[in-house]
């Protein structure tokens, strides 16, 4: 998009203008001849406070927060900002790098010297009058408060204890985040998925949420729970329904002595408690008294306390660590476990077989039931982390019974029932349940259901026996052969090779899991010839090859939306000819392609 740079004869024009219509107010004209495209400031009427200022740059004019306004000891005034912008339709606010949405944009575009001075104008009228209140109303505080925050109590130990306590009484006025400890980096991804842990748990009589360890007062681990359940407080206090009532008022008391003392330094720990506040604001209708008293009464760490900072940093990395964080599986596997209310027989049966299976193995069973969900919807699925688990957690049997719940829950409810009744004994017949990739998972013992389900369809995916059954002496590229040569060639553990396999491997898992093994052979040999092409024509072969041909290509999208087999056998896909092959061709592949 073109627009209005800024220059010396810009500069001429405008000067005398900003002299008449804002007399006595603060300007600064940055102008590279370079390049000519710097920026005008304008000070608000807050003239000797240029970290508020409204902004030419780039084609827009703007009001910019920066510098004290993106702490968080100034969120009431960006709160107040944005709540006044909301009135106005041509205003909106935007980020910059990393940082919170500091600065609120005029839409018009500008072409010419008066569409700034227009802007300028435009955005005083608006902001200008709040900023003169808000700076009465603090000056007006600042000239009558005198506070002095009380000494915090020395939380020292002569050895390690450990205890389980209650949210309600930890000593939130003694903590400390101390000036090693990393920044705040929790997001509002993480603070709604921790809001919806605590709403998909409130009916426990305890909640254990993690371990937090401390020297003295400060806090070695655990800052990123005990800053977001810090915001969640303040927020549960400020409400005028539980202000009134509540009966926490020295866990309030803590609380608020917590956010006097600690004094976030680095602009994205700033960032993200503004972003995570607001967060929360938005759920405030999820946040009742009885959430309240859920989180202070029933939820609880594991607080251990050590003498010496070494001490702490050891005891540390021997949880967080021991050579080998937690996967992301592990996680899983304890947030069902806790939607489990009473263990049958069935589901003691599937933590025993969970419990048996290699750590590496369960890694890589995840990744690609989770890139077969995100590649069928064409989305980026080329790691499985921690930050991405929401994608194997669902639907609740106490939840709301939303329209789209109701197919997964009649099916559990009916499969449970048939396989539960007495009649069975007679024909011993069972009925699984119908699982799908595509639909949303059930919490709890059909999580882990699932999870053998699908165990046992990837071991029959890579295992060449099993298609044995489909195979004959004159079928030359049935599925069998086809598996069996790509289980055994040479150049199969190349880093591309292992890539493109998984690939393969992925989309027979899709198709086998939508028709079973209908027309197996030939669908084996589409998704062969359809995957490695991509082996033969590229020299290299990265993640990123693979993750684009599965977002961007059409085999995931017409397994997906199919109504039969032949859909997906009939489907055209480009041929690759020989004289295209890369030079480090297999020359197994080669014989299997042509």
């Amino acid at each position: 998009m073109t627009y209005l740079k800024i220059s010396d004869s810009l500069k001429n024009i405008l000067v005398p203008k900003l002299n008449e219509i804002f007399q006595k107010r603060k300007y600064n004209f940055e102008i590279n001849h370079r390049h000519n495209n710097r920026f005008i400031q304008l000070n608000t009427i807050l003239n000797n406070d240029s970290d508020v200022h409204y902004e030419y740059y780039q084609g827009f004019v703007e009001l910019h927060l920066e510098g004290k306004y993106s702490s968080y000891d100034y969120n009431d005034v960006w709160r107040t900002l944005v709540d006044e912008s909301r009135k106005h339709n041509n205003l909106s606010w935007h980020r910059w790098s990393e940082r919170n949405q500091g600065r609120c944009r005029y839409a018009k575009h500008v072409e010419s010297p008066e569409d700034i001075i227009e802007g300028f104008e435009y955005l005083s009228n608006i902001f200008d009058p709040i900023l003169k209140d808000i700076d009465d109303n603090t000056n007006e505080d600042r000239g009558n408060v005198t506070e002095t925050l009380p000494l915090a109590d020395l939380m020292k130990v002569n050895e390690l204890t450990t205890s389980i306590v209650q949210i309600k009484n930890l000593p939130f006025n003694n903590f400390v985040i101390p000036e090693y400890q990393r920044p705040y980096k929790w997001t509002v991804k993480n603070v709604n998925q921790l809001i919806n842990d605590l709403l998909a748990f409130r009916k426990n009589k305890e909640y254990r949420l993690g371990t937090l360890v401390l020297n003295d007062n400060n806090i070695v681990d655990g800052q990123q729970r005990i800053v977001t359940l810090s915001l969640i407080l303040h927020v549960l206090f400020s409400k005028q329904d539980i202000s009134q009532k509540s009966p926490y008022q020295e866990v309030q008391d803590k609380v608020n002595t917590f956010w006097k003392r600690t004094k976030f330094k680095n602009e994205h720990s700033i960032a993200h408690v503004r972003e995570n506040l607001t967060a929360i604001k938005e759920r405030i209708e999820d946040l009742d008294s009885k959430f309240l008293d859920f989180l202070l009464q029933n939820c609880q760490f594991v607080m251990v306390q050590l003498p010496k900072v070494s001490e702490a940093f050891q005891f540390f990395d021997s949880q967080n660590a021991r050579g080998k964080d937690l996967e992301p599986h592990d996680l899983l596997k304890a947030f069902h476990l806790r939607e489990i209310n009473t263990f049958s027989e069935n589901d003691s049966s599937n933590i025993t077989y969970w419990q048996g299976q290699n750590s590496n193995h369960l890694v890589n069973l995840f990744l690609t039931l989770y890139r077969i969900k995100k590649w069928s919807k064409n989305n980026s699925g080329r790691e499985f982390t921690k930050s991405d688990i929401d994608v194997f957690k669902g639907i609740s049997l106490g939840d709301k019974r939303y329209p789209f719940y109701m197919q997964q829950l009649i099916c559990h409810y009916f499969s449970h029932r048939y396989s539960n009744d007495i009649t069975r004994n007679i024909d011993g017949s069972n009925m699984e349940f119908p699982f799908q990739l595509d639909q949303t998972c059930i919490n709890g013992s059909r999580f882990f259901d699932m999870i053998r389900h699908y165990n046992k369809l990837y071991n029959h995916v890579t295992n060449c026996e099993h298609y044995k059954v489909y195979d004959s002496e004159s079928n030359s590229a049935s599925a069998y052969k086809i598996i069996d040569k790509l289980n055994k060639y040479p150049n199969r553990n190349r880093k591309g090779d292992m890539y493109v396999r998984q690939l393969f491997n992925s989309l027979l898992m899709y198709y086998i899991d939508r028709y079973g093994y209908e027309e197996i052979n030939k669908i084996t040999r589409k998704i062969f010839k359809y995957v490695y092409a991509l082996r033969l024509a590229h020299f290299s072969i990265q993640l990123s090859t693979i993750d684009n041909k599965a977002t961007m290509g059409r085999m995931f999208k017409a397994i997906r939306d199919s109504q039969s087999p032949y859909d997906i056998i009939n489907l055209s896909i480009q041929f690759l000819p020989k004289e295209q092959n890369a030079r480090n061709a297999d020359n197994i592949i080669q014989e299997l392609y042509y």
